[in-house]
């Protein structure tokens, strides 16, 4: 049991790291964000193409809000 819990302290040391890193390079990323990026990069996923998909979605979020906000 005592394994389990320091793997999972070591896992959350680890998402603290991650997540100041992220806060410092101004990413924009939430915790929750930044989690599921990780798992994917742990799965497989490119970290680079994980990057430009998360850019091009920006790019398309902000460009559906203008629009909106030119309608209302």
């Amino acid at each position: 049991m005592a394994t389990s819990s320091g793997n999972l302290n070591a896992v959350r040391e680890t998402m603290d790291v991650l997540m100041e890193i992220s806060r410092l390079l101004n990413t924009g990323l939430d915790a929750e964000t930044l989690s599921i990026c990780v798992r994917l990069c742990e799965q497989g996923i490119n970290p680079e193409a994980l990057s430009a998909v998360i850019r091009e979605l920006r790019k398309a979020s902000e460009a559906l809000k203008a629009a909106d906000n030119m309608t209302s």
